[in-house]
């Protein structure tokens, strides 16, 4: 059936316009649920925890103690000191005191007492767009707002002269009479039951005290001048400054006459926690970018400078907490709620200029570590995911394929194999000559010395053969973390080299191939060394074996004299042992295979600084440290 032009076309009268879209003028009345910050008022500091809250209705309250801030920054509120504060769990009541007062006279034009026109809409003192206004309220709206919300709602206030007093009921739309007598104070209390249904709620509940508390906590901090009490006691906050400590200890922190700015780490990507004129904006705007992108491009010189890196801004941002609690000529927000300044900044009628004292500060705090971290972290991310396509052709690859290699016979127990990779194909052939038919040893010999995989140059990597045959032959895959070893075709890898420089260099290099990609190899006990004796000496009954020189001659000045006859011999590489040898090395495996240990982030620390191309200069003072001052 089609409705009538009566019932299609509906004209409301403000107070119904307000209760039927109140998000067009006080925001959400849905409960919002999120991780935001509270007061630990045992503790004195703000916490951040999961609550449910109206944003609606911390907007009501707002509305009227913006209204005593406000008036103690005009010429005839600059008396005003306190602000007190009454929040009840138990009957839902909310009362605001400041020792202000409101100008007890009737409005000639109007007809009526003036404090009870400002509670009207449209109505107040704020419309003159002439002045240099740093007010929060602009648009005439603001605690009448509040009263239409209300199920009951009391005006109380005094000019020093009279005193005057008026009750709102049924969301405004009744007024009591109003009272009006001599008084030689000044004070203005609003007391308000707000009507819950309209915000979704049965009461005051535990999440919509915790922001109430918190707002109540703002005015403190962004009002030090005024003495903010809630519930009967004070909240002694001396500064902005005095305010971020309820937030973190570590804080680099300047202001001027109309900006205070502090700056913190954040582990949690970028967080604002902002104000304009005392009011909270919660979703940021344009005094958030004014302020951060001076720190945020200071820094980015910096970095370029000091560090050789680019960062920008919207990457910086990430590693901190940006407080500000600035002071703007005639703000402008994207709504009614004033959460979110648009204002210009070349509007704001005041202005801040971060100083170069203030950045180095910074400089010195672990913002600048926690950034070069994700730096590095970024890098290694983006090399491994280059050098992945390493893993492509490994796993296509058929390890039986892979030329010289020669694979332990042990199909099914490959945990009890060892890959021995040698220096060279000698070494490979010594291998595979003393094995016999042991199932569990494996050999691939190498051509030169492994590439040094911690230079930049990922071309150099992806394009190098033997470190594809190695994943090939071992399984291993880059950026694939090792956590069983199950996951590799060898339970143990040995660096089979000769005992020289050279030996040593490449059983390094191969250290450092393995370390950098696969670091956990090491507390799993793959990673090993294979020696063979350097020196041996023959006797009569029995044979011994030295793997360095010094050893050797320590016996030979010492048991050596005792023994009539003996002969010894140095074995130069591993190709100068004998295949019987090898297999003796073989049978007694615990004495020739030597695990490679870390002891932590200290020993994986030493091999960077060891083959780290870029830590020269460091790598030259630990060249020459003498080595008992390493110990």
């Amino acid at each position: 059936m089609a409705k009538t032009v009566e019932e299609k076309f509906k004209k409301l009268d403000e107070i119904e316009h307000c209760l039927l879209r109140p998000g067009r003028y006080i925001g959400s009345v849905s409960p919002h649920t999120a991780e935001t910050y509270v007061v630990d008022t045992i503790n004195d500091k703000m916490v951040s925890k999961e609550i449910t809250w109206c944003p609606a209705l911390i907007k009501v309250f707002d509305e009227v103690i913006s209204n005593s801030v406000d008036h103690s920054k005009t010429d005839e509120g600059k008396h005003v000191s306190v602000i007190k504060v009454e929040l009840s769990k138990e009957t839902g009541e909310i009362s605001v005191y400041d020792d202000g007062g409101i100008v007890v006279k009737k409005h000639k034009e109007h007809d009526q007492w003036v404090p009870e026109m400002i509670f009207e809409l449209r109505a107040g003192s704020n419309f003159n767009d002439e002045d240099d206004s740093m007010l929060t309220g602009q648009n005439g709206e603001g605690a009448a707002l509040t009263s239409i919300f209300s199920k009951e709602f009391h005006v109380r206030t005094a000019d020093g002269k009279n005193q005057f007093d008026q009750t709102h009921l049924e969301n405004s739309r009744k007024k009591s009479e109003p009272k009006v007598k001599s008084s030689d104070k000044n004070f203005t209390k609003i007391t308000w039951t707000p009507d819950y249904e309209k915000f979704g709620l049965k009461s005051l509940d535990q999440g919509n005290y915790d922001k109430l508390v918190k707002r109540v906590y703002d005015v403190a901090g962004c009002n030090p001048k005024l003495k903010v009490y809630l519930n009967g006691s004070r909240i002694t906050i001396k500064s902005f400054e005095d305010y971020v400590k309820f937030y973190t200890e570590e804080f680099i922190y300047e202001e001027n006459d109309s900006w205070r700015i502090a700056v913190a780490h954040s582990d949690d990507g970028f967080e604002h926690v902002s104000f304009v004129n005392g009011t909270e904006t919660t979703i940021g705007g344009n005094h958030i970018d004014y302020v951060g992108l001076q720190v945020w491009n200071k820094l980015r010189e910096y970095f370029n400078k000091k560090h050789k890196v680019d960062i920008k801004p919207s990457q910086m941002k990430e590693h901190m907490k940006l407080f500000i609690d600035c002071d703007i000529i005639k703000p402008r927000y994207s709504s009614q709620t004033k959460e979110d300044l648009i204002t210009e900044p070349k509007n704001f009628g005041t202005s801040v200029e971060i100083s170069d004292k203030f950045i180095n500060k910074i400089v010195k705090s672990n913002i600048i570590q926690s950034v070069l971290d994700w730096v590095a972290a970024k890098e290694y991310a983006e090399q491994m995911k280059s050098l992945k396509s390493l893993n492509k052709d490994a796993e296509k690859t058929n390890p039986s394929r892979v030329e010289k290699f020669a694979d332990a016979l042990e199909k099914r127990d490959r945990q009890k194999c060892v890959l021995f990779l040698t220096e060279g194909d000698s070494a490979a052939k010594a291998v595979l000559a003393g094995k016999g038919k042991n199932p569990f040893i494996g050999s691939f010999p190498l051509r030169g010395k492994p590439l040094n995989v911690r230079e930049k140059d990922l071309s150099k990597i992806i394009a190098n053969e033997e470190i594809k045959k190695i994943m090939i032959i071992t399984g291993l895959k880059i950026g694939e973390k090792v956590t069983s070893l199950a996951q590799i075709r060898f339970g143990k890898i040995a660096f089979t080299t000769d005992a020289d420089v050279d030996g040593a260099h490449i059983s390094g290099l191969l250290l450092n191939f393995f370390t950098h990609f696969w670091p956990e190899l090491l507390d799993l006990g793959v990673l090993s060394v294979f020696r063979t004796p350097l020196v041996k000496v023959f006797m009569k009954d029995k044979t011994l074996e030295f793997f360095n020189e010094r050893e050797f001659h320590t016996w030979e000045e010492t048991e050596g004299k005792k023994i009539k006859t003996w002969k010894h011999k140095f074995y130069k590489g591993l190709g100068t042992s004998t295949s019987a040898e090898f297999k003796q090395y073989f049978e007694n495996m615990d004495k020739h295979l030597f695990h490679i240990l870390a002891s932590g982030k200290d020993d994986l620390d030493a091999i960077d600084l060891a083959f780290n191309s870029e830590r020269a200069d460091d790598r030259k003072v630990w060249l020459e440290t003498p080595a008992e001052q390493l110990v």
